[in-house]
């Protein structure tokens, strides 16, 4: 996964609760990358996860409209 960013970063501010933190920092530290890394990876990969479901749940709506 981790892929390095490229161009222009944006700034976006979230709260999470301290035990995500802890979690984000812990994995953070084992892996050797920064927080910020394993969050772009994270978003990333849920962001990839999220477009293939609304993809699929289209085509099942195209589908039955048959």
């Amino acid at each position: 996964m981790s892929e390095r960013p490229e161009g222009n970063l944006v700034l976006r501010s979230v709260y999470l609760p301290e035990e995500l933190d802890s979690r984000l920092r812990n994995i953070a530290f084992l892996r050797g990358r920064s927080k910020g890394d394993i969050i772009r990876d994270v978003v990333r990969e849920g962001l990839k996860r999220l477009e293939e479901a609304a993809v699929q749940e289209r085509k099942e709506r195209a589908e039955g409209a048959d």
